[in-house]
């Protein structure tokens, strides 16, 4: 009897012991309002308090997010934490259902982080990296490598999908033979969990009073089995650079069957004219550039003026005049009558580069795609994972 006693203290004291020490790390959720309509944007500010230790400044960790509607859809996100917060904006389109939502938040104690391995690293005491992200920045840096092969990159911060290159120092053009993974995207324990609900339209009296109850958040819904980043593959007949933007960057609206598509990428001679309107002139039949200059921007098509579009996005032909050619990917070009014209006439668009893509690496590269965080501000997607 009394071995029964000292073991349900024991367990009691441990319990005990197991919350106290969970209560010393906590997420606190802080939403600009609970309930908001479409069209509204929801601004989330997630705190992490260690009551154990104030030493938050310096931290850099990983807030884990996920979404989830009353039918169980989801979506997942992921923002840095910096010295003990994270904070973004959620635009909430339209087209997303109404009525409750919850935000659930684990807190990864880790920052972008790669560790790789070559096979048959003899004599290979450092490799070459570079990160190429989707708008088109750059970084690169020197990396060490152990005697057994490993290696190790931290803290890249950036936004979306990125490509990582790998090459030998000292311009030795040897393939390598690289595995990688990202600890971001590793199985993990959260350091800490939190959930808060909101609402989008009109809920009832009863619904408004749940809204700031605590909502239970439990570690399991983070679990992560972890894996290895396979390389980017590059066949001799992949497709050319203005082929993979146009399929990666061009919506449906401005797909069509009449179009043509102007690859400034692939045209080294177009960095020679001073706007894109003088390089169009006399290439396309039918169009007719009025005014190329700077301060111009104006050209017909078959007796009624082309509408111009900057990355999809309406403008004067005086912007599209003014875009430094080096910035261009590819422009297309859609003779009337086009439907997202007024008045059925012709457009033009202007895609600028974005980065990302595999071509715009040297050759005698290995290329990997690696997960960033998500942007700090995005329209909320409930259909789809945002990792």
């Amino acid at each position: 009897m009394k071995r029964m006693l000292f073991s349900l203290f024991t367990c009691l004291m441990l319990a005990v012991s197991v919350q106290a020490q969970q209560a010393t790390r906590r997420l606190d959720i802080y939403f600009n309002k609970n309930i908001l309509l479409p069209g509204d944007s929801l601004l989330v500010t997630v705190n992490y308090v260690d009551s154990s230790s104030q030493a938050t400044n310096g931290l850099l960790a990983t807030l884990e997010l996920i979404v989830e509607n009353e039918d169980g859809m989801r979506t997942r996100l992921r923002w840095p934490m910096i010295n003990g917060q994270a904070t973004g904006t959620l635009y909430l389109p339209d087209s997303l259902p109404r009525g409750k939502y919850t935000l659930l938040a684990g807190l990864q104690q880790r920052f972008f982080e790669v560790k790789g391995k070559i096979q048959d690293a003899r004599r290979t005491s450092s490799i070459q990296a570079m990160i190429l992200t989707k708008t088109g920045d750059w970084d690169e840096q020197e990396v060490p490598v152990s005697a057994d092969g490993t290696f190790t990159i931290r803290n890249w911060l950036f936004e979306n999908n990125a490509l990582l290159a790998f090459s030998r120092t000292n311009n030795n053009n040897q393939l390598l033979n690289i595995s990688i993974s990202t600890q971001l995207d590793s199985s993990h324990t959260p350091l800490a969990v939190a959930g808060k609900a909101f609402y989008i339209g009109n809920p009832s009296s009863a619904v408004r009073s749940m809204l700031n109850q605590p909502i239970e958040a439990t570690e399991s819904i983070f679990a992560d089995r972890g894996t290895i980043l396979p390389a980017v593959v590059v066949k001799t007949t992949a497709r050319t650079p203005a082929q993979q933007f146009n399929e990666e960057n061009v919506s449906a609206l401005f797909r069509s069957m009449n179009e043509r598509v102007i690859s400034i990428m692939d045209e080294p001679s177009a960095l020679g004219f001073f706007n894109v309107l003088a390089y169009l002139q006399g290439r396309v039949a039918g169009l007719q550039i009025m005014q190329a200059g700077f301060n111009g921007g104006a050209a017909i098509w078959r007796g009624q003026p082309v509408t111009f579009f900057l990355d999809e996005v309406r403008v004067s032909g005086q912007v599209i005049a003014n875009i430094p050619m080096a910035d261009i990917a590819i422009v297309k070009v859609y003779p009337p009558p086009f439907m997202g014209a007024p008045g059925g006439g012709g457009a033009i668009a202007v895609y600028t580069r974005r980065g990302g893509e595999s071509n715009y690496f040297p050759p005698n590269k290995q290329v990997f795609r690696v997960r960033g965080y998500t942007p700090a501000a995005i329209a909320l997607d409930i259909n789809k994972l945002r990792l």
